[in-house]
This record gives C-alpha cells, structure tokens and sequence, in this order.
C-alpha cells in the first residue's frame, strides 16, 4: 500500500494561500469577459489588458483550482500524438505549425516570467523513451521527423534516468515551472485599472447578440466577445462535446534516495507515464504520473496510485510518498486542441481538448483567442478553428468515444445500483443505490447524515459514478464533475445535481459508523 507522510492534493495548491477575489456581485459591462481562471483564461486577460480592453474574468472556483493547478509543470512543444502522425493527418505544413506554436507558447511564458514572475521557470530537454525494443523504431522515425519539422531533436540511446532505457527522442528547450505562482503572477497584473476577476461565480448562460450576455446567478456581463476558456464548452455544444473526450491521469509526488533526474520524461507505454523534478522548500521531489482512464469509468481509483507507486518502486529507492492527485484532461478525436469561434457563433470563442500538454496549449489558446478577440487571425486559427473537418484523422477516435458515451447513456439508465455496495456507508462516502423505485446517489457526510441526490448529469442525462479518491461524482459522457453534495465543479454541465428530499427507504444498516 502507498505510504503516505503529506496529503492527498496537488503540490501546488499545498502553498501558503493568497488573496482571495469577490463573488460577482452586480451588473458589469466589459470588452471581454473570460470564463475561466486557468491558464488560458488568465493569458488572454493579461494579453487582452495590455492591449488596453477591459476584462471580466469569472472562474467557478478559485483561480487555478482547475485542470492548470493539478498539472505536473510539463512545458512542451510535442503533441501527446507522434509526430509522424499529426504529418499524415494534417501535412507538413501544419506539422510544423503545431511545433512552431508550442514553442512560441514556451516562449512567452518564459518572457511573462523573466518580466517579473518568480514561476521557477526552467529550460530543461525533453525525453521520450522506450524501456524496450519494441518502440525503438517509431522514435527513430519521431526524431527525424521532430528535426525535420523545426525542433531541435534527435535519436539517442543516453537517458540520465536511474533504469534501463533502449532509446529515446531527446528534444532541446523544452521547459517546466510552478503553475500556480504562474497564474498568481498574471492575476496580480490583470485585476485593476478596469479589469476583474470573481471568484465563487457560476456561468448559467450566454448569450451571443452586441453586446454578448453572460448570466451569472442573477447578475448580467455584457461583453462584445466571450471567451469560454474550459476546456469544454458549457451547456451542450456537442460539435465539439462528441470529439473530445474526458480522461483522469494520476500523479504522485515522492521522496527518493539519490539524485532526481533533470528533465521531462515520458515513455512510449499505454496509458504512459512522465516523470519530472520539481523543487521543494524542503528539498527535490519526483513528480511520477500516468496510469490514465476514461472519467467515471473506474470503481477503484486508488488502484491506478498504487500502480504508479509501484511503476516508480522498480525504478526508483522511494523512501515515501507526500503528495498524491489527479486532474481531469479532455483527448480530442485527432489530437489538437479546438481553438476559436464555437460552431455557429461569431463573437463566442472557445478553447479545449488539449490532452496531455495543456499547459502548452493553453497559452497557445489564451494568445489566439486574444488575437481573435482584437479583430485580427492568426495564421494557426484554421489549423485548430473548433470548426475543422478532418475526417481521416478523427473518425477512428470519435467513433469509439461516441460509442463509449451512447453505451453509458443507455445501460446505466437501465442498470439497477441495488447492490453496487453492501458494506455500510462510512461517513464521505458515496454510492449509487436504488432506492423507492428510482436510481440515487447516495452520500454520508463526516456528521453520518445522508444526502440524497439524482445520479442524472444535468448535460446530457449520463449517469454519475462515485469517484472515492477525489470524493466527487463524476460523469462517463462528458466529463462533468459534482461536488459530494451535488454541486457543479466542471464543465460542461452548468446545473447541479437535483437534491432529492431525504427518504425513509435508505436502510440504516447502509450507513456505517
């Protein structure tokens, strides 16, 4: 079992806290408002503020209590899909747009950081390996076609990792940082001088007309462009909703014997694993992560922690584990982010499907969308415009993800969840039951008192799964998340779970003590 001396929470978000912004509280007309305090929300203010726009930024949460504050830091210009395949699927051409933009976006963090953001910016190469012969020959053709495109790339067998590796692409000035005082540095030089950011403040609706209305409780944004930075847009779009997928990858923060390797490391397995240093008041620490799988598709969360602990145990001394997390990312159908317009719309933006490299692709959208929001294109908005039609490219994937979702929508709906559990319930936790006829979820606060929810995802009407490890009830279609008692933390969904007045037909021998 995983030995535990810290907590269970990113690394991150276990800094001092900061200060802290209001709820929105009144009407407000801006240039722009943002949905969406993450990296990407928050470049495009700080872009759209030196461009002199006002700017509302709201964000559901708290600032970088999103995907970007549980992220593991990796910077880098590569796709998650190889190289090789991003050429036969979007040609030389836009091969080498992609590489370029990833690293103008490392670009501009590292000038946002030399500017005045202590981030712990660091320029580090990159490593994509194999520990076997078997993925030898598709990295040989990586690092030719990685050098071909513009990186400054090539194959080698010298890996300063503590553990065999066959061989491996080696790419220079890729990059890692601290998240979190990222975004700190952006935010202190966004909120002022006509721009704001509201904590705490649930989007219900927006509407597109001159200006733009962004409903928020019961107060109003009107805007001449909304951005919705997301990762996917809210309330149903399925244009993009059925081309992007949700995934949970793990990551775990550890103490080791000796020297921790310098560098970003991630192999060529499936689901993969990456691997990084980050710095510590305390000292170093390994950042091991992986072990992904589809959202609210998983009983035993924990499971994919110990496999991590022990991927990292046969390679590494590991004295203990101090931090253990995991985020949601969202997989498009043919692995580049949707940046742009959102179909049908001409002054609604939207950015998201970034797979594994969000930090990247964040600050790439964050920058295209400002631009967008300007009046001016650039020249990658039709490469990843949310609109694109690449069928070659996408129809594997957005066969079996819309497969997976009609599946779910339809047998979950048809399961019974009487015996999904017959231990009692312990105070926080969770379960789908069926109670009075109906299917419910079921939570036991740390008091032992029962709250009592509809399982049915207000998007689309997927079913929740409890998920025991981040005590939330997730949703298999398309990734909505809810707090234990119900409450929105994710897009797409914009409503709660329906509370379900408590009910005499939960057993007292459900709940334990």
């Amino acid at each position: 079992m995983i030995r535990r001396s810290g907590k269970h929470g990113a690394l991150w978000s276990l800094e001092p806290p900061r200060a802290r912004f209001p709820r929105l509280g009144r009407d407000l007309a801006v240039d722009v408002a943002i949905v969406g305090a993450g990296i990407t929300g928050l470049t495009a203010a700080w872009l759209l503020k030196k461009a002199g726009k006002s700017v509302a930024v709201l964000e559901l949460g708290e600032v970088g209590s999103g995907a970007t504050g549980r992220t593991s830091g990796h910077l880098t210009a590569l796709p998650d899909r190889p190289l090789p395949q991003i050429v036969a699927d979007f040609g030389e051409a836009g091969a080498r747009l992609v590489v370029r933009s990833g690293l103008e976006a490392i670009d501009r963090i590292e000038s946002i950081c030399a500017a005045g953001i202590d981030a712990q910016f660091e320029r580090v190469s990159g490593f994509r390996y194999s520990e076997t012969e078997d993925g030898l020959a598709a990295l040989h053709e990586e690092a030719e076609v990685a050098a071909r495109l513009g990186l400054r790339a090539a194959y080698t067998e010298q890996v300063p990792l503590p553990f065999p590796v066959r061989g491996a692409v080696r790419i220079e000035n890729q990059a890692q940082f601290h998240p979190l005082l990222y975004l700190e540095g952006l935010v202190e030089q966004v909120a002022g001088d006509g721009c704001h950011i509201f904590e705490h403040t649930k989007v219900g609706e927006i509407q597109e007309g001159v200006p733009c209305k962004v409903s928020a409780g019961s107060h109003l944004v009107s805007a001449g462009t909304v951005i919705e930075a997301t990762h996917t847009p809210l309330n149903r779009s399925l244009g993009i909703q059925s081309r992007v997928a949700p995934y949970l990858t793990y990551v775990l923060g550890l103490k080791i014997k000796g020297e921790t390797p310098v560098g970003l490391f991630w192999d060529t397995g499936e689901p993969y694993h990456y691997l990084r240093k980050a710095k510590l008041g305390s000292g170093d620490c390994l950042l091991v992560g992986g072990a992904d799988h589809r959202s609210g598709q998983e009983h035993d969360p924990v499971r994919h922690l110990e496999a991590l602990r022990e991927y990292a145990g046969h390679r590494f001394a590991v004295e203990s584990v101090e931090w253990s997390w995991s985020q949601q990312v969202f997989e498009s159908a043919d692995g580049l982010p949707f940046i742009g317009r959102k179909p049908g719309h001409e002054r609604i933006l939207v950015a998201g499907g970034y797979s594994g490299t969000g930090l990247t692709f964040g600050t790439l959208a964050g920058s295209i969308l400002s631009e967008m929001a300007l009046g001016r294109e650039l020249p990658t908005a039709q490469l990843y415009s949310p609109s694109r039609i690449k069928a070659l490219a996408a129809a594997k994937e957005l066969l079996r993800e819309n497969l997976n979702v009609a599946w779910h929508l339809v047998a979950d709906r048809l399961r019974s969840h009487a015996a999904e559990g017959h231990d009692p319930l312990k105070p926080c936790q969770g379960r789908l039951m069926h109670v009075d006829g109906r299917n419910v979820a079921v939570y036991v606060d740390e008091t032992s008192r029962l709250h009592v929810l509809s399982p049915v995802c207000p998007h689309a009407g997927g079913i929740v799964a409890w998920n025991d490890l981040e005590k939330t009830w997730d949703c298999p279609c398309h990734g909505g998340r809810f707090s234990p008692l119900g409450k929105v933390l994710a897009s797409p969904p914009t409503q709660d779970l329906e509370l379900i007045p408590e009910t005499q037909r939960i057993s007292p021998t459900m709940v334990g003590p």
